[in-house]
């Protein structure tokens, strides 16, 4: 998934860092019919989440840019945002790119891409090992994992969701 926004990671890393943000808001959790991958929703702000996502075996000296090879793509074909994707699936109003054809292994590393439609600049990044998505565990950042109670209760100014 070459979307050509390599500067849009940089811009995404840059305005996060430069807001005080520890983290994106994109997280993966399990859900009833396998893993579902999320978007924080900050308070207040409209048209935001998933308009594009994209899941890669990671590579272990890949990187943001090139997290390694692209297993799965779908994108918003209307712009309309979602907040909770079941991974492997193309919800209504967005298009397979790529479809999920492989079975994930429980012990292996895997990246997701996505990008939010409220600034094309925008874009989510995290690693994960499936086996971590325990139910009531939400995995965020790089492979960082909680209960879903304690990401709940982070401060919404963690993810970039700043007041004015």
């Amino acid at each position: 998934m070459k979307w050509g926004r390599s500067t849009g990671v940089i811009a995404l890393a840059l305005l996060l860092s430069g807001c005080g943000a520890e983290f994106d808001p994109l997280f993966v959790e399990s859900g009833s019919s396998g893993p579902v991958i999320g978007w924080r929703e900050c308070p207040g702000a409209q048209r935001d989440g998933i308009t594009e996502v994209g899941l890669y075996r990671w590579d272990h000296d890949g990187t943001v840019d090139d997290p390694g090879q692209l297993l799965w793509h779908i994108k918003a074909s209307d712009g309309t945002p979602l907040h909770r994707i079941q991974l492997g699936s193309a919800p209504q109003g967005f298009t397979t790119r790529l479809p999920l054809t492989v079975e994930l292994d429980p012990a292996s590393t895997y990246a997701l891409r996505a990008n939010m439609t409220s600034d094309d600049l925008v874009s989510g990044f995290l690693t994960f090992k499936p086996r971590q998505l325990a139910t009531g565990r939400v995995v965020f950042s790089e492979s960082q994992e909680e209960s879903r109670g304690s990401y709940e209760n982070r401060n919404d100014e963690d993810f970039g969701c700043f007041r004015d």
